[in-house]
């Protein structure tokens, strides 16, 4: 049977560029709430016998939009859906894979239990920041990338330039990057002081005269980007720096941050609704083809 594709609240936009490049139609669902603030959720769309895809990044407020997307899992469930794919395209929480003094919470894996206590039998998430991720989740995890995407908007970067990785966990990702766009990686040594705060201690590989492009999975607050791109301008690089990630968060102080660093353009992908006014140019790669085609192939349709 067509399956149907539904959007939770967190990013109709991007569910509906989903069942475009589909050729379906939207899903009837509604979300409202309750005047104490509960959630109210109503499913319109025939599910019955049918596979549901559910499009719900898990964007600030992230607990929020979790709850939603479990909830709304539940209900495909009980009126009768054959299976519930959710499509995360940014996921929260998964910065949380491990524990450093034992005494934090495994956020990850409580988040793969929630969501499979709501009954969603697959996710479909993009650039997880860790692989390791998946391991926490008992149901399968597709992993779509949108590296090659993103690279297609670098190619018009001045030569001679480089891929730089922020810190040592981004390295792999620098390296695809470098990898596509024919280019030698560099690597900043970071030193992490809270949640929002980071400092860089120097840079690893040459980068003096050349064009930086900065890479990372995310802009969060925009912390790690900024030391790097201080960084690698401090070490003879172009001032005019590129940054490319795939998640554009740009919470807290983000946007006064990359004011004051001053890259020369930012690209990011539409995994979360952009912000509507930025201070810096911000390109915004739309990601529905990717996750359009990872539909396409689980349903065997490619």
């Amino acid at each position: 049977m067509t399956p149907v594709i539904l959007a939770g609240s967190a990013h109709p936009a991007l569910a509906a560029n989903v069942a475009k490049e589909l050729g379906l139609p939207l899903g009837a669902c509604s979300i409202t709430r309750f005047p104490d603030g509960e959630l109210e959720i109503q499913v319109s769309a025939d599910v019955r016998g049918r596979d549901v895809y559910l499009v719900q990044p898990t964007r600030p407020p992230v607990g929020e939009h979790l709850l939603e997307l479990t909830l709304v899992t539940d209900a495909c469930r009980r009126a009768g859906a054959t299976s519930v794919t959710a499509v995360v395209s940014y996921l929260g929480y998964a910065r949380q894979d491990r524990r450093e003094t034992g005494r934090e919470p495994l956020g990850a894996r409580v988040v793969a239990e929630l969501l499979a206590a709501g009954r969603v039998d697959r996710m479909v998430c993009l650039d997880l920041h860790s692989r390791a991720v998946e391991g926490c989740f008992p149901q399968p995890v597709e992993h779509a990338t949108a590296i090659p995407a993103l690279v297609q908007r670098l190619f018009d970067v001045p030569r001679p330039a480089v891929v730089v990785s922020p810190d040592l966990g981004a390295v792999k990702r620098a390296e695809a990057f470098a990898h596509l766009l024919g280019l030698n990686v560099a690597v900043v040594h970071k030193q992490r002081h809270s949640g929002s705060d980071v400092s860089a201690v120097g840079v690893v590989g040459d980068v003096k005269g050349l064009h930086a492009v900065v890479v990372d999975d995310m802009i969060s607050t925009a912390g790690t980007v900024c030391a790097a791109i201080n960084a690698v301008v401090a070490a003879g690089a172009k001032p005019e720096v590129t940054v490319a990630a795939t998640h554009g968060l740009f919470v807290g102080p983000a946007l006064e941050r990359l004011t004051a660093c001053a890259p020369k353009r930012i690209v990011v992908t539409d995994s979360v609704p952009p912000p509507a006014h930025t201070p810096f140019a911000l390109d915004v790669v739309p990601i529905a083809p990717v996750l359009s085609d990872v539909i396409r192939r689980l349903r065997g349709d490619s």
